[in-house]
């Protein structure tokens, strides 16, 4: 029996994908533990290590580790960098040279397809196959895509599953998130987080759960997404197993280690982040039993608490981010809102995280600024807002703005009362919008939509951006304008879906098509001229 290994690490990419530079430390790392006698058991020459390869020297290392194998070989790939979903749904791996095109698609023949490398498993005598996936899911270049994307990316049947049953006596795939997230180093570390409790699972022995001596692919996993989630709530690491795939023997375990046995202690005795008052009693005995130095016990405790830390750090530094912001602007404005969701994002944190500093910095009312120019009253547009109320909202927004340039319900707004339209009711009415939605909906999210895709601030009609605009925000559907009826009113709506009824009712009345696009113009240039 043969235990064979590639081990893929990919730190640069062309302009379009940022570079990762842990992804190469991760390829060490992970070598280092697989190699050593004592834990992983993998002979130095049976592993393959390839540093920001090219994509056919990739693909040709993937088919040569599968090629000649036998029945009772172990055969493991790991992959540490950026993980690409074309257009439909597929996966690839992108290389060094991965790249998109004209059109911000995905030049597939720059990046590694899954199916190829699920083809290779098919092809191969080996009977116990492992793949680690250290990357994310979502889409690259998703921003140039018209696709319709709901975020999902079935791995399980692009790589797990096999055609041939009675050849695979096992086949896992480990990922370090799900289809819709990102799987960002964190700042300061030399390893990804994922990797990072991968090796430690292995190096340290604690994820020999069941004390037998071995670490089986679930054990493994386990322990990793245990860790991941104590210091990057957001990221889900996500197993895929055939078979007895879950139980593949990766590594093995030290017995009666004595600082196994005490970390394995810790781990028990933590209760939200921190050791137990009788945890410590616990601990203070196990040492004494054990016989570890009080230098040998702090490092281990050390070690254990370090992804909690890591979170609260994460958490205090959003909190820090998030006053500042306040102490800038009071209102949060639609591009604050932007990099402090990247800023989210990069701290791997969940909404319900976030959601929990907001609510102590941010009173829902107190933080409206409602002072209209015209003395409109935006009480009720702000409760409909923070309702999730949507529909209403739209309503009552298109009434607003009628009452803002002195009109009643059931008319509409002139094209010279649009271009001069009070900026400060218009700034109102947006950073309502943007505020209550997190960021979704808004005046000015639809009018930066507008831009990207190739739109003017001038206020002329412009076919082609207009009817990309219309499919990013989904008010068209492959080039068919949709009615009001068929809208979406929740947030699982495209980016920039709302509001429309003040748009669509703004010139000329709902039944013309020339009335809705001079409103949707002349309202972005008026967003322009207002600084908004």
């Amino acid at each position: 029996m043969a235990k064979v290994a590639l081990l893929i690490g990919v730190s640069e990419y062309e302009p379009g994908l940022n570079p990762l530079a842990g992804a190469v430390k991760d390829v060490d790392a992970i070598q280092r533990v697989l190699q050593h006698p004592d834990m992983g058991g993998f002979n130095k020459a049976d592993i393959t290590v390839l540093k920001n390869p090219q994509r056919q020297a990739m693909e040709e290392a993937i088919e040569a580790l599968f090629f000649n194998r036998q029945k009772d070989d172990l055969v493991l790939v790991y992959f540490s960098g950026h993980g690409i979903k074309d257009d439909i749904g597929r996966l690839y791996l992108a290389t060094r040279q991965t790249r998109k095109n004209t059109k911000g698609e995905l030049i597939r023949t720059t990046a590694v397809a899954a199916s190829l490398i699920h083809d290779v498993m098919e092809n191969s005598r080996s009977r116990r196959q492992v793949i680690i996936l250290d990357c994310c899911f979502s889409g690259a270049f998703a921003s140039g895509m018209k696709a319709k994307d709901d975020g999902s990316l079935d791995l399980k049947n692009q790589l797990a599953e096999t055609k041939k049953p009675q050849e695979v006596e096992g086949r896992a795939v480990l990922t370090s998130s799900t289809a819709v997230q990102y799987s960002f180093e964190q700042e300061g570390s030399e390893l990804s987080v994922y990797t990072r409790y991968l090796v430690e699972g292995i190096e340290k022995g604690a994820a020999d759960t069941d004390n037998d001596g071995v670490i089986s692919v679930d054990e493994l996993h386990e322990y990793a997404r245990k860790k991941v989630q104590e210091a990057a709530p957001a990221m889900k690491p996500e197993i895929y197993a055939i078979k007895e795939g879950y139980k593949i023997q990766l590594a093995k375990a030290p017995i009666g280690d004595p600082k196994l046995q005490y970390r394995k202690e810790v781990e028990q005795c933590i209760r939200n982040g921190q050791v137990s008052r009788i945890g410590r009693r616990i601990l203070n005995r196990r040492q004494s039993e054990l016989g570890l130095s009080m230098e040998e016990v702090a490092k281990i405790e050390n070690e254990v608490l370090e992804p909690y830390r890591q979170r609260q750090q994460n958490l205090e530094e959003y909190e820090e981010a998030l006053t500042e912001a306040l102490e800038d602007e009071g209102s949060l404005s639609y591009n604050t809102r932007e990099d402090l969701k990247r800023l989210q994002q990069l701290l791997q944190l969940r909404d319900e995280d976030i959601a929990a500093i907001e609510a102590q910095l941010i009173s829902p009312r107190q933080q409206d600024d409602l002072s209209s120019e015209k003395g409109v009253d935006y009480t009720k547009l702000r409760d409909l807002l923070a309702a999730g109320k949507w529909k209403e909202a739209d309503y009552e927004t298109y009434l607003m703005m009628l009452q803002a340039v002195g009109r009643k319900e059931h008319d509409w707004i002139r094209e010279e009362e649009l271009l001069n339209f009070p900026c400060t009711d218009l700034r109102i009415i947006d950073q309502l919008w943007v505020k209550y939605s997190n960021g979704h909906f808004g005046l000015s999210v639809q009018k930066e939509i507008y831009f990207s895709v190739g739109g003017k601030p001038n206020g002329e009609y412009d076919e082609e951006a207009w009817n990309k605009f219309g499919d990013r925000v989904g008010w068209s559907r492959e080039e068919n304008w949709i009615s009001y009826e068929q809208l979406t009113f929740d947030t699982t709506a495209p980016k920039g879906h709302l509001p429309l009824r003040c748009c669509w009712l703004l010139l000329g009345g709902v039944f013309s098509w020339e009335g809705r696009r001079k409103g949707v113009c002349s309202l972005l240039l008026r967003l322009v001229s207002c600084n908004i």
